[in-house]
């Protein structure tokens, strides 16, 4: 289970949509309905956006049960915007994210089922 956000967070450094993506579920919803296409897109989008990406998962909780479990936990991104479009002017170079993730056990592993994030305030 741990392999698994940690894997996801290892392939958003690396900038690799699909290997992000691979440890969501297919029946994957966020906190507003969106849907596995809709969180690839984002994912996609946001990797794209920046030229390199460096993230430090921390204060990981999770309460686990046979098929599913529950992960809270949180994450310090810094990165270098691409330099096109005004995209170094308008994304920040570092932030920091709550998240509230559902994962499920399945066929080839832990997935993640459900996701809420929020920005947190800068120290």
């Amino acid at each position: 289970m741990t392999d698994c956000l940690k894997g996801a967070v290892a392939a958003a450094e690396k900038r690799d949509a699909d290997a992000v993506m691979s440890r969501v579920a297919e029946n994957f919803r966020d906190a507003e309905g969106g849907t596995k296409p809709d969180a690839a897109t984002l994912v996609r989008r946001y990797l794209a956006a920046y030229e390199s990406l460096s993230l430090t998962l921390s204060d990981l909780a999770i309460e686990r049960g046979a098929t599913a479990a529950q992960a809270k936990f949180k994450v310090r991104m810094s990165g270098r915007p691409r330099a096109v479009g005004g995209l170094d002017g308008l994304l920040p170079r570092s932030s920091r994210w709550s998240f509230d993730v559902r994962l499920e056990s399945g066929k080839g592993g832990w997935r993640i089922a459900s996701a809420a994030w929020s920005r947190l305030e800068d120290d």
